[in-house]
């Protein structure tokens, strides 16, 4: 059994990396430079480095993580539905979430329901998440054809609103990141403390042993999947928070400065300024917005129903039960992660080919602005 997710895992990383190879030119070009943020975690500060959207393909291979974790729920279910094997704990561990009063299969149920609350969450609030990130361009364009077109009096008046809406969203998408992110941590802390008890859970008997030992395996498994997950929520607030950093220190506050645009001539320059900013902001959302959109997709057909789907292994009765149980859910791990691999190479490739669009669109606002 350790040696087939042994394998499963290995296929999974093959299919990740043939899939998230790039196949246009534009993904290899890299026009931003590298940004390093410090993100904010509970009482955890951590250093990451977020590469411009060109070139961040991570994404794809850590939203395959979905798909796999739950199947590996799945087999750890049909093992443990062989007897209602009880956990310890050790002197020196007290687990915050996990009671060591209840039979294993009790905790899984549990760690199941935990585990679909935090996919439907994550799919509500990637929605909101979405929203945002999608009325950013549209109040980016909208301040530079002001910049470019307005009268005086006109930009005086509606460029504060303007840019007051484009900060407006990017908060707003950047703190809808946050509550999703910690939930998803949450299920890390449990799952990690279900590796903890088995680890200190002895047997005498060789079957007890076998048992355990494949436990601790699945357990183990399980928690490297859903920590690829966690990284893949961090991704998110990241990129949320860069838009939402860039937005405000390339674009709101240069043009809040800039407050005297009253001739063509500062208005070409102050638009010079912003246009490769805007470019880089766009970017950022847009790709932020085919991340969700695809995690969003993966979740709702593979993730949320399946996994409420899976209880029901906590309960086989029978070795046959059990071993067809075990081939479906290995032939939908396999299955499964070679479609979301395609899925969001598709999605990655679609990002890539804005580019010359994008940078087209906004080259228009380098023509000469109008007298005012």
């Amino acid at each position: 059994m350790n040696i087939l997710i042994t394998f499963l895992t290995v296929v999974i990383l093959l299919i990740s990396r043939i899939y998230s190879q790039s196949t246009t030119a534009d993904s290899q070009y890299k026009t931003t430079e590298e940004i390093t943020t410090v993100t904010t975690i509970s009482t955890t500060t951590t250093t990451t480095t977020t590469f411009a959207p060109e070139v961040d393909h991570e994404w794809e291979d850590l939203i395959l993580a979905g798909p796999t974790v739950v199947n590996y729920l799945g087999l750890f279910m049909v093992l443990a539905s062989r007897k209602n094997q009880t956990l310890n704990a050790s002197a020196e561990f007290t687990p915050k979430h996990l009671s060591v009063t209840q039979p294993l299969p009790v905790i899984l149920s549990r760690i199941s329901t935990d585990m679909q609350a935090a996919f439907k969450v994550a799919s509500d609030d990637l929605i909101r998440t979405r929203s945002n990130m999608d009325q950013i361009p549209d109040h980016i364009n909208a301040g530079l054809l002001l910049i470019q077109t307005a009268p005086n009096a006109l930009l005086e008046t509606l460029l504060p609103y303007t840019l007051k809406n484009v900060k407006r969203a990017a908060n707003e998408g950047a703190a809808v990141t946050k509550p999703t992110l910690e939930r998803f941590i949450t299920v890390e802390v449990i799952l990690e403390e279900l590796v903890t008890l088995l680890s200190s859970t002895s047997a005498t008997k060789e079957d007890d042993i076998n048992y355990l030992m494949e436990a601790k395996a699945y357990a183990n498994d399980i928690q490297m999947q859903w920590s690829l997950l966690v990284k893949l929520f961090k991704k998110f607030s990241q990129r949320a928070d860069i838009t939402e950093i860039r937005i405000v220190d390339s674009f709101i506050k240069p043009t809040e400065v800039a407050s005297n645009l009253t001739t063509p001539n500062q208005r070409r320059t102050h638009l010079d300024k912003l246009i490769p900013a805007a470019i880089a902001i766009d970017q950022s959302s847009h790709l932020l917005d085919i991340m969700a959109l695809t995690y969003a997709e993966i979740s709702n057909e593979h993730m949320i129903n399946q996994i409420a789907s899976d209880k029901p292994y906590l309960t086989l009765a029978t070795e046959s039960a059990r071993a067809l149980s075990q081939r479906e859910l290995w032939q939908n791990t396999i299955a499964q992660s070679v479609k979301v691999a395609r899925l969001a190479q598709v999605r990655q490739n679609e990002f890539a080919a804005t580019s010359s669009g994008r940078n087209e669109r906004y080259s228009t606002y380098s023509k000469d602005p109008v007298a005012t």
